[in-house]
């Protein structure tokens, strides 16, 4: 059964369950400080080598009320047996379905606040592999608009399966992950050290250790 929901402050350990999605939310959290969501330039992928093949970045299409796969790592593209850098995240999936992600991308990007979600897909060979999915707010390179850093992880070894394709994909869960930070409008990068200016107030520091 699909659970939606949006709990505030809801425990993360108890949210994300996927080792992959653990080091990928701690990573996120570093490197954001107190801001609601750290810059793209700010990303180090040789920290969290071991995942990158299950990293993407999403973009929101305003066009086509959707979002798009920007980049989609080699071992995204192996558990779908197709390249899906371009693709509609939201493709393929029923109406209800549909809206839930929609709206919980949407409430990341707008609200600087991560999501995680769980699924379902079934093979062509009858296999079924349960993925969780991670989605964080990231700051474009050119500091315009926001974009959406993640992970899809299975919860099985997939490279020996043997099928050939995704026939059916469906929710098993969905949920915002809602986290400090001092508010505002866009993230502002930080100055670099040599050009900061005093401020005329104090900055309490929010987010999680």
């Amino acid at each position: 059964m699909l659970r939606s929901d949006h709990t505030e402050n809801a425990p993360v350990d108890g949210e994300i369950l996927h080792p992959g999605s653990r080091t990928l939310f701690r990573y996120w959290e570093t490197i954001r400080a107190e801001r609601p969501a750290p810059h793209r330039v700010d990303l180090d992928l040789g920290q969290i080598r071991a995942i990158v093949p299950d990293l993407f970045v999403l973009e929101r299409d305003h066009v086509r009320q959707t979002f798009r796969f920007r980049l989609a790592g080699t071992r995204i593209n192996q558990l779908h047996h197709k390249e899906l850098t371009r693709a509609d995240v939201l493709h393929g999936w029923d109406r209800f379905e549909r809206d839930t992600l929609h709206r919980l991308l949407t409430t990341t990007v707008s609200t600087f606040q991560p999501c995680v979600v769980r699924m379902r897909l079934h093979s062509n060979m009858n296999h079924v592999i349960g993925v969780e999915m991670l989605c964080l707010p990231i700051v474009s390179r050119d500091d315009a608009r926001m974009q959406i850093v993640g992970g899809l992880f299975p919860f099985r070894e997939v490279a020996s399966l043997g099928y050939d394709r995704i026939v059916q994909q469906e929710l098993t869960g969905a949920r915002t992950i809602w986290t400090e930070h001092a508010g505002g409008g866009l993230p502002v990068r930080p100055l670099a050290p040599a050009a900061r200016r005093p401020l005329p107030f104090t900055v309490i520091q929010g987010g999680r250790d």
